[in-house]
């Protein structure tokens, strides 16, 4: 027997392969008692059981959404085993946050290779930030669109990952409720009055950011 996740990637791919619309209707229709046999049970709630799954291959980003309840696969991994898929997308992923891959290059450019917040300038302690998450792109095109970064030192990155703070049109710091008023003393101790040099692709989406919230 193999796990849900394992059943869910081949059924994924079965439908790729097939060229047809994935969405989760289809998915449910055409492939739930497939992957039902191939784990050995049904559940109390398979259709629930199938969501969750869905939503765990988006977080590890080998599932791409686009909208309309349509899903397809990241670019690359169509016919790789999951987990070889898994580690192929956190492989971009970490060459796109903390490597020398063109997002990275692109932003450093972009900011003069320096935090807008901080004025740090140590490239060890910069990190290329995504503002649509990784895992929530619509596209591969998105996960490299410079409009899709901010340049900030290690420890605003790590706070606007995690949407503790965020960042108004303006470029002025929003903090969230989940961030203590002590930790946000230590951040404002550290920064500029504003996120400086956005641009009006980052601006359209720090209002997603803002709006819709993540993960």
């Amino acid at each position: 027997m193999i796990t849900w996740r394992e059943a869910t990637w081949n059924a994924l791919q079965r439908q790729a392969r097939a060229g047809v619309a994935i969405t989760r209707t289809a998915l449910i229709s055409q492939e739930l008692s497939t992957i039902c046999a191939e784990v050995g049970s049904t559940g109390a709630t398979p259709a629930q059981t199938l969501s969750r799954v869905l939503q765990e291959l988006r977080d590890d980003g080998v599932l791409l959404f686009d909208g309309q309840g349509h899903y397809r696969i990241a670019e690359g991994v169509a016919q790789a085993p999951l987990e070889a898929a898994v580690v192929t997308e956190q492989w971009k992923l970490q060459k796109a946050r903390v490597g020398q891959g063109p997002f990275r290059s692109a932003l450093l450019a972009r900011w003069q290779g320096r935090c807008p917040l901080t004025g740090i300038a140590e490239p060890e302690l910069l990190r290329a930030s995504h503002i649509i998450p990784w895992n929530r792109c619509e596209s591969d095109a998105e996960r490299v669109n410079p409009d899709n970064g901010l340049l900030l030192s290690a420890l605003w990155d790590a706070a606007f990952d995690r949407r503790l703070v965020t960042f108004g049109d303006d470029g002025t710091v929003m903090s969230l409720p989940k961030l203590s008023g002590e930790s946000l003393g230590v951040l404002l101790g550290t920064r500029a009055a504003l996120l400086s040099g956005l641009t009006e692709g980052n601006r359209q989406r720090l209002r997603r950011h803002r709006e819709v919230g993540f993960p």
